[in-house]
């Protein structure tokens, strides 16, 4: 198969899938801020975002110059809003992470058997595909499926989150050592090498923006212990009412509350 758009991107190449692994950890992570932002206008979040897709296709029909940043623009705004429709799919739903992926699953399995029944071919990024309009559609509800199994993953714990990782990334290079050195099916394996991709992809953003929210967490708790501790290493027994005066203990020149109001003899 020949690559997107006057040679702009390799496909099913280290380069293809590094970069793609990247755009689609981009878009879960704008997924998930926009989510925490937008949770109640989740439905005009999706429209917008469809809209710049539609305008970002547009313009990669119409015009040649710059393929490669009009193609990975593409891919980001597909990957976030993939991250957006397998959220709003899980809320809206109320059928838990299941319910979401056996949904998406069938509209993408409707995907591509329209594709074949009506071009012969499975959708791919190429230009020599007939079947290469049904591409981004398809795309969209992979890595809508791929964000929910990552939702699934992360909810069960089970396997964990760095482990499903690794064995994704076996699995991604499983998938390139069958294209390379077996006649299974090029299409096959790439749309399995996709889901592979977009589900990893997914947890390492979801990883990402854990490990953010953590360390957020902890400046501010810290933050308020700095606040809190020289104001309590301050007070004195005439800071006190009688009944606590009686609970404060000396300990290195400090003076520090002890629970509860007996005193301590030292």
């Amino acid at each position: 198969m020949r690559s997107v758009g006057n040679s702009a991107v390799p496909e099913l190449s280290a380069t293809f899938w590094m970069n793609w692994l990247l755009t689609a950890m981009a878009g879960e992570i704008a997924g998930d801020m926009l989510d925490q932002i937008y949770l109640q206008r989740s439905g005009r979040v999706i429209v917008a975002l469809m809209l710049c897709f539609l305008a970002i296709s547009i313009l990669q029909g119409t015009t040649r110059r710059r393929p490669r940043t009009i193609f990975w623009s593409a891919a980001f705004v597909l990957s976030l809003l993939g991250a957006v429709l397998a959220k709003t799919t899980d809320i809206s739903m109320g059928g838990g992470d299941i319910g979401a992926i056996l949904l998406i699953a069938i509209l993408l399995i409707f995907s591509f058997v329209i594709c074949y029944r009506l071009t012969g071919n499975l959708p791919g990024p190429t230009d020599g595909s007939s079947a290469r309009g049904f591409f981004w559609v398809t795309a969209m509800l992979a890595q809508t499926v791929a964000g929910a199994c990552a939702d699934w993953i992360l909810d069960t714990g089970v396997p964990s989150e760095h482990m499903a990782i690794g064995l994704l990334a076996l699995g991604i290079a499983a998938a390139i050592g069958l294209y390379s050195w077996t006649r299974i099916p090029q299409s096959v394996l790439f749309w399995l090498a996709f889901l592979l991709c977009g589900t990893g992809a997914a947890l390492a953003g979801h990883v990402v923006v854990k490990s953010i929210e953590c360390g957020a967490q902890n400046a501010a708790a810290n933050c308020r212990l700095s606040v809190i501790v020289p104001q309590t290493a301050s007070w004195s027994k005439a800071d006190l009412p009688p009944c606590r005066a009686s609970g404060l203990a000396k300990a290195g020149g400090w003076r520090v509350p002890l629970p509860g109001s007996a005193p301590i003899y030292s």
